[in-house]
Formats: structure tokens, C-alpha cells, sequence
């Protein structure tokens, strides 16, 4: 027999995406205000690259994001309705609105977002050229190695975005029917790929991005934990 109700510590087993989600976000936002540390022998923390001037854009284009917007509109929000399952706490009574609702249609701004994140890509491997040749000289280090994963993790996520994989080929009805289709269908059939791993690549990225901070933060605290190569 299933049951009505939860106890809190069932809630926050069943939501544990979102209370990891809140708990990162906590603990980055007050290491970012408590312990600054925009650059560090030639190590420039991601959360303090040129994109903290826009810092709105790549906020909005990772909360638009559809793999975290699965998740706290049914884990939060309760809605829509996956299945009739009282575990998840669902709210029965509340109709499906599609994307009739206001909150879904600001959503749909995600595609704009993309070209935003994509324009900023580049200042993340920027950051990761900086470090190998702040001194004058060429060399490697293992901090080189940490900016080089949050760049190629931030790259995962917005390229196997939803909204690129229309750009490149989902808004085509036939692939035969315009100029070089075969060479996009094949495009597209390999972001499909990467695609339906988007979810993956959104906590993941998220989870290199703040472990990138830390890892800067724990060099500035003097802990000896980088070394040449």
C-alpha cells in the first residue's frame, strides 16, 4: 500500500538534487564573498573570469537549463506530473499548464542564452593559457590541469544543450532537401549522442566548476597541493 505522507528525512532523500544543488551553491557564494581570490601565480579563478561582469547571462543560461529545469520544477514545484506516485509528493489536483505558463515561456529565453555561453567559452581556455605562460616561460602545473577540465566540462554542457542541438539540425523537417544536408544530418546524429548525456554533463560541469574554486582557494590558504610537471 502506498503512502500519503513523508516524513522530512524522506523529502530530502527524495530531493537530494536539489538541497546538493542549494547546499554547492551556499557554500560557494559565501567562500566567493568571504574569501576572494581573483588571481593566484597566474591561476585566474573561473568564478572571477571576465564573465563575472556578466554574471546575470551565465546565471540565467544554467538555471534555463533544461536538465536543472526538470528537476526543480518536479522535485520543487511538483509539477508536472511524472506519475501517480504519492512517494514523490505530488500535487494531483494541479493541472498541466504545457508551456501556456508564464515561468515556461521566460524559460524558452534559453536558446538566447546559449549564444551568450558559447561567446564565453573562449575566456575560459583563455584562463588556462594565462597559466602556462604568466612567467615568462612555458610551463605546465597540475592548477594548469584543473582550468583546462573546467573548460572542457563547461564545454560538454553547452554544446550537448537542447537548444544547439535545433540550431545544428532539429529545426530541418529534410535533410536531402537543402544544401550539404548530409554532412548536418551526421552533425546532428553525434550531438544527439551527446545530447541525451546533457543532464550528466550539467551536474558535472557544475560540480568541476565550484571544485575549480576550492582547488584555487585551498593553494591561496597554502596548502601544497600544485606542483610542476
Amino acid at each position: 500500500m502506498s503512502r500519503k505522507y513523508l516524513f522530512p528525512y524522506e523529502l530530502i532523500e527524495l530531493n537530494w538534487r536539489f538541497w546538493s544543488f542549494i547546499a554547492l551553491l551556499a557554500a560557494g557564494g559565501t567562500l566567493a564573498l568571504l574569501y576572494p581570490v581573483p588571481e593566484l601565480n597566474g591561476y585566474i579563478d573561473p568564478l572571477y573570469s571576465p564573465t563575472v561582469l556578466i554574471l546575470p547571462i551565465p546565471t540565467l543560461f544554467r538555471l534555463s537549463c533544461y536538465a536543472y529545469r526538470k528537476d526543480y520544477h518536479r522535485h520543487i514545484f511538483n509539477h508536472p506530473l511524472g506519475c501517480r506516485n504519492t512517494q514523490r509528493g505530488e500535487k494531483h489536483t494541479e493541472p498541466y499548464t504545457g508551456e501556456r505558463n508564464a515561468v515556461f515561456q521566460f524559460w524558452n529565453l534559453h536558446r538566447y542564452f546559449l549564444y551568450a555561453g558559447i561567446a564565453l567559452l573562449p575566456f575560459f581556455y583563455y584562463d588556462f593559457y594565462h597559466s602556462l605562460v604568466y612567467s615568462g616561460s612555458f610551463e605546465l602545473r597540475l592548477g594548469s590541469l584543473v582550468l583546462l577540465a573546467n573548460a572542457l566540462a563547461l564545454t560538454a554542457w553547452v554544446f550537448s544543450c537542447h537548444a544547439f542541438r535545433h540550431i545544428i539540425g532539429g529545426n530541418i523537417d529534410c535533410y536531402s532537401c537543402v544544401y550539404g544536408g548530409g554532412a548536418r544530418r551526421k552533425v546532428w546524429s553525434v550531438q544527439s549522442w551527446w545530447n541525451a548525456h546533457h543532464e550528466d554533463a550539467a551536474w558535472i560541469s557544475l560540480l568541476v566548476f565550484i571544485s575549480t574554486d576550492l582547488y584555487l582557494r585551498g593553494l591561496s590558504a597554502g596548502l601544497p597541493i600544485d606542483f610542476r610537471f
